[in-house]
């Protein structure tokens, strides 16, 4: 059995980001506040962020309960959370829904494991998916396994408790948008923090989902190529070296059914493409690491 961890006396703080959330938010934030309350010794302060909603969100969220940011338009899910948690006090964060999908419950056997843990990470069973869906999401944690060597139950789930400078170390790679949850997971895995998952459930949400699952995992998978060439370029050179050698095979074994002028134009242009991706790497990492030697300093506000 696990003792009550350090969470309890350092402190803990949810973030919960809200865009057009105006029949959900005042539950969300009501159930959160009741469960938090109910943990014994618990220091704790619960973080909304309407994102510019153009509905009553605002207006309905209980401000007895919790601090209110108030953006001035629509940035993004991941632009909510990151200054949610950049203004949290607390050195433990802790991450919801407001529409209503997962249990705030969850939160009582998340804390306690923070005391081993890095992060905790609420596993959702998902089985109403679309075969393309089911596809990305197989696809996306076989790219987290290969670059990272962890296998993530679930590399995107809403719910979940993690280190505050997990978010102050990488928290400039990560994505603003919806993506950010995976954009955390990776970061974790990459820089070999210990991770947990616990089976949680996972219920109809209030509202109407803003996820477009196409466009938000083509996103997604740039992001983690983009983190990956970060932290594990001599696995992204390699990756490029193999697709080089492979196509040059594909194209002697063709070579009979062309003439020579075109096979020496194919490798010439696959040779000059080859380079043009490697030299793009190298030019990503150098400019990511001098934009971060000019990076604003975040303020707390």
């Amino acid at each position: 059995m696990i003792e009550k961890s350090k969470v309890y006396n350092q402190g803990f703080s949810l973030v919960i980001p809200a865009y057009n959330e105006e029949n959900a938010i005042e539950s969300t934030v009501n159930k959160c506040y009741e469960v938090l309350s109910s943990i014994e010794g618990l220091k704790f302060e619960i973080i909304v962020v309407d994102d510019g909603s153009k509905d009553k969100t605002s207006e309905r969220v209980p401000t007895d309960k919790c601090h209110l940011i108030s953006h001035p338009k629509n940035y993004g899910y991941g632009q909510s959370l990151y200054r949610g948690i950049q203004n949290a006090q607390y050195p433990y964060i802790g991450i919801i829904d407001a529409d209503n999908t997962y249990d705030a419950n969850d939160f009582k056997r998340m804390i306690p494991l923070m005391e081993v843990y890095d992060m905790v990470i609420g596993s959702r069973k998902l089985t109403n998916q679309s075969q393309t869906v089911s596809l990305m999401r197989k696809t996306l944690k076989a790219l987290i396994y290969f670059f990272s060597e962890h296998y993530s139950q679930d590399p995107n789930s809403g719910i979940r408790v993690f280190k505050k400078s997990l978010v102050d170390y990488g928290g400039h790679l990560f994505s603003k948008r919806f993506s950010f949850s995976t954009s955390l997971t990776f970061f974790a895995a990459l820089n070999y923090q210990f991770i947990e998952y616990i089976p949680i459930e996972y219920g109809d949400r209030t509202g109407v989902s803003k996820v477009r699952h196409l466009r938000d995992s083509i996103r997604t998978f740039i992001l983690i190529l983009t983190m990956a060439i970060i932290y594990r370029p001599l696995k992204c050179f390699s990756c490029l070296t193999i697709l080089f050698i492979s196509a040059i095979i594909g194209l002697f074994t063709v070579k009979h059914k062309i003439n020579s002028n075109s096979f020496n134009a194919y490798v010439q242009l696959l040779g000059i493409a080859t380079l043009n991706t490697a030299m793009s790497f190298l030019a990503f990492i150098m400019g990511k690491s001098y934009v971060d030697q000019i990076a604003i300093p975040s303020k707390r506000k």
